[in-house]
């Protein structure tokens, strides 16, 4: 009766192991900057992947005949390279060039086509910056 026992428990956190791998591993993603992502790409298509950057003009959205939205991500600090996404939606309230972004979708022939897009809030909650009004403070 005791090896019995000891062999089922023993199953039971095997399988729900398993289980609780294969459920992460599912949804989890690396968030790639988008110099990562043409590095990567070299000329092939990936799908589902994720990437964070930030919105560089021209920004474009269109409403007629169908919501379009198009503009360029590039890294947040340092490289100056952009990837050009394309997103059929409504454009996010907080979205402007300047916002950082986090995007997923698929890239293929070099554009990503974006099917969810986050427009990341500026943080209130930043340092005051010492001899600075309290109205520059903000963004």
């Amino acid at each position: 009766m005791g090896r019995i026992f000891i062999s089922f428990v023993a199953l039971f956190i095997v399988v729900g192991g398993v289980l609780v791998y294969q459920a992460t591993c599912g949804t989890s993603s690396l968030v790639l900057q988008p110099s990562e992502l043409i590095s990567k790409a070299h000329a092939r298509d990936l799908l589902r992947v994720r990437i964070g950057g930030r919105v560089v003009d021209p920004v474009e959205y269109r409403t007629e005949p169908s919501m379009m939205l198009s503009f360029r991500v590039k890294d947040p600090a340092g490289d100056e390279s952009s990837v050009p996404v394309v997103y059929m939606g409504l454009k996010p309230d907080m979205f402007a060039a300047g916002r950082d972004v986090l995007i997923d979708g698929d890239f293929i022939g070099g554009t990503l086509r974006a099917a969810k897009l986050q427009t990341q809030c500026p943080s209130k909650y930043e340092p005051a910056v010492p001899g600075a009004a309290p109205h520059q403070q903000q963004q």
